[in-house]
């Protein structure tokens, strides 16, 4: 008897991890995700505000929303905020700046049934910000665009809840950095991030 009752609760779990499988492999196609995420950002021009010498790695939060459409494609809008990068010369802090990054971009997803899920994509990039000296200065840096390049990957938890690593490196225009009305400089955001995050997908009924 006990042996019968072993057999038959291990015939249910199997049964049950693979029906936990077999749904964790399906893609997002027609589904929409909300997505949450932290890192790190690295300026890649020497010269983040004209005149100065470098800026400093700097944190960066954020998310948005992904929607996936045809088999292996998904559209994403994201905010990425970075609260404080500090701007030196010479080793000496002289700004602190903080800028927000608002993108759009296409992403072509390989094995979308799997439970691991690589990507790249590409996409356009709208950033604004703000900046302070260490006197309590204030400057507004103006909307400047963009574009951006990322990989990146999904790994499903369960087929509602996927962790996400993603690399993304972002080439903008110089924009203008005002006190009121006058163009005092120019920062430029080109940058590289790197984020780590979660995606919660809504079920496909959510849209019927």
């Amino acid at each position: 008897m006990r042996r019968v009752i072993l057999l038959a609760t291990i015939t249910l779990l199997v049964a049950q991890i693979t029906a936990s499988g077999t749904a964790m492999a399906e893609s997002i196609e027609n589904r929409l995700g909300i997505t949450g995420k932290i890192g790190v950002l690295v300026p890649l021009r020497d010269e983040f505000i004209s005149g100065t010498s470098e800026a400093r790695t700097g944190f960066a939060v954020g998310g948005g929303l992904i929607y996936g459409f045809g088999k292996n494609y998904a559209v994403e809008v994201e905010a990425i905020h970075m609260p404080n990068l500090d701007v030196e010369i010479a080793g000496d802090k002289v700004f602190e700046a903080s800028f927000t990054d608002l993108s759009v971009g296409l992403q072509y997803r390989f094995l979308p049934d799997s439970r691991m899920v690589p990507y790249l994509g590409i996409g356009a990039d709208f950033v604004k910000g703000d900046l302070t000296g260490i006197t309590g200065n204030e400057y507004d840096m103006d909307w400047t665009v963009g574009g951006h390049l990322e990989a990146g990957l999904d790994y499903f938890i369960t087929r509602g809840i996927a962790f996400t690593v993603n690399m993304k490196g972002t080439y903008t225009a110089r924009g203008d950095v005002k006190d009121g009305d006058t163009e005092v400089g120019k920062y430029d955001p080109t940058s590289f991030m790197g984020t780590l995050g979660l995606r919660l997908f809504l079920p496909e009924s959510a849209f019927y």
